[in-house]
């Protein structure tokens, strides 16, 4: 997948985090926006589509699962990834139960987060591509049926 046409958020109140992720994000050909908080997040998506989201579980206004479901909501499509530094068995259910499609423990590898996001980009990508086939398969097996009185109707 081409990096340039993926843009990604990033969600977590430690500006270092941010800016370290962003910088090596946009690196890597990354079109990177960042929110400090759950609600800067919120407002970001509504105006913004993403390909992905990086979250971190503990935000100072919300908790990162509570923003996994918000952010479906809005951008049903949109990848999510859970970064946290305070793991626990319930937020790691959580997050498989909001429907997280990933879960990263701080601290990470760059490389372990890169690799992570371009497999998720390419599964969506291949998951596209596959439904695009199927609609297009059916389009060909339906009967397209003209009328030549159209007042009729």
């Amino acid at each position: 997948m081409d990096n340039l046409l993926s843009s990604i958020l990033i969600v977590d109140d430690d500006p270092g985090i941010r800016n370290m992720l962003s910088t090596v994000l946009n690196n890597e050909g990354f079109s990177v926006e960042t929110a400090a908080n759950g609600k800067q997040a919120i407002k970001t998506c509504e105006r913004t589509p993403f390909d992905v989201a990086l979250i971190d579980i503990e935000l100072p206004d919300m908790k990162g699962t509570e923003l996994l479901t918000k952010l479906k909501q809005i951008q049903p499509r949109i990848i999510k990834i859970i970064i946290t530094g305070h793991p626990t068995i319930e937020s790691a259910v959580k997050a498989v139960n909001q429907r997280a499609e990933g879960y990263l423990l701080k601290p990470f590898e760059v490389e372990d987060l890169l690799r992570m996001i371009k497999r998720l980009l390419d599964e969506k990508t291949s998951e596209y591509l596959r439904i695009t086939a199927e609609i297009a398969s059916e389009k060909e097996k339906t009967p397209v049926v003209k009328y030549q009185r159209s007042e009729r109707w």
